[in-house]
């Protein structure tokens, strides 16, 4: 395909299309790590008629997986209207993301009859779970809601933030989540961005994203019989450097892809703004907001006058990075986010 005809949203064939919605920026709890800084006193909720719409406009922008999250979105008070919406025009897989505290019987029956999958957050223990999330008896509602979910037919996968605090504590989750039935363990490093700039001394070294990889290999392997999966929220080095257009980097001509601008993930903050694969990207790179047109709009908009800012704060973070880094996996999305602020043509 020559790259003047390539299309302007190209999913590569093995990482369809995504869609994050952070429907709002509440939450019913004040966790360390929390790169947004959702809390309770928050109060920015992204409009219905907003999330309708950018939810009909997936198909034709080739979004095949649809992830709804926060804040907490049980606390969107019109999550039954967003779907009921979803499943009424559902051609995208649907994943809500919770913190699994307000679920019961009724809740569960809500995500069982749109046909979604639920992520809840488990990171660790009992009492590591606990003073993490910052709420004695997190851990309690928490596994209460995943038994709600899983007697209802929902499909779960538990995700888990690892730090040098709870790293110890990777053998015990899948233990637990295996005898809980979930379906898989999703393993999200500490990212010092929102509040967890605070605890940024805590993340994992280069050396424990090494033994990670090792570790989650070895783990994957021994509960395989058990149907639990793992999975690692970053790329490997090696892939980075195969394939340039995972770092965001396109250019039409060394790109496998053969396209010269590519979006893989549409983010929609709680605010409206709409951001390209990364949800604490600095606003100066972003598409646009929904109150100034539609999704399919702000893309197009978007290519003609706006992605080369992006592109050449990707290819500079790239060129900078890649050649020096040592460890085997690496946090692109966290290092271009913060780099972001900082960018300078």
């Amino acid at each position: 395909m020559p790259v003047d005809d390539a299309p302007a949203w190209a999913p590569l064939p093995d990482q369809p299309g995504v869609m994050l919605v952070h429907l709002l920026d509440r939450c019913n709890l004040l966790c360390k790590h929390c790169y947004l800084d959702a809390s309770p006193s928050r109060d920015t909720f992204l409009p219905l008629d907003w999330v309708v719409r950018s939810l009909e406009e997936a198909e034709s922008l080739n979004v095949a997986t649809i992830y709804l999250t926060g804040g907490e979105p049980f606390l969107y008070p019109q999550l039954p209207e967003v779907l009921d919406s979803a499943a009424q025009q559902r051609d995208f897989g649907l994943y809500v993301a919770t913190n699994g505290m307000l679920i019961g019987a009724k809740e569960a029956a809500l995500l069982k009859d749109s046909r979604a999958r639920a992520q809840v957050s488990i990171d660790g223990p009992e009492a590591y779970h606990d003073w993490f999330r910052g709420a004695d008896g997190a851990f309690r509602s928490a596994r209460s809601g995943i038994e709600q979910l899983l007697v209802a037919g929902v499909p779960v996968t538990v995700v888990t933030t690892l730090c040098q605090d709870n790293l110890k504590w990777l053998p015990w989750m899948a233990e637990w989540a295996a005898g809980m039935g979930v379906g898989g363990i999703s393993v999200q490093p500490l990212v010092q961005l929102g509040r967890g700039s605070h605890i940024r001394n805590r993340k994992l070294t280069e050396q424990q994203l090494t033994d990670l990889f090792l570790q989650l290999s070895d783990l994957g392997y021994a509960y395989r019989p058990s149907g639990l999966r793992f999975s690692l929220s970053y790329r490997t080095h090696q892939f980075m450097l195969a394939h340039p257009c995972a770092a965001y980097v396109c250019d039409g001509t060394t790109c496998h892809r053969k396209v010269d601008k590519e979006i893989k993930k549409i983010v929609i903050r709680e605010d409206g703004t709409v951001l390209p694969e990364i949800p604490t990207l600095d606003y100066r790179f972003a598409l646009g907001n929904l109150r100034e047109g539609t999704l399919t709009q702000l893309v197009s908009s978007y290519f003609a006058d706006g992605y080369a800012e992006f592109k050449c704060l990707c290819r500079t973070v790239y060129e900078a990075v890649m050649p020096t880094w040592t460890a085997p996996i690496i946090p692109w999305d966290e290092i271009v986010s913060e780099r972001s602020r900082e960018f300078r043509i």
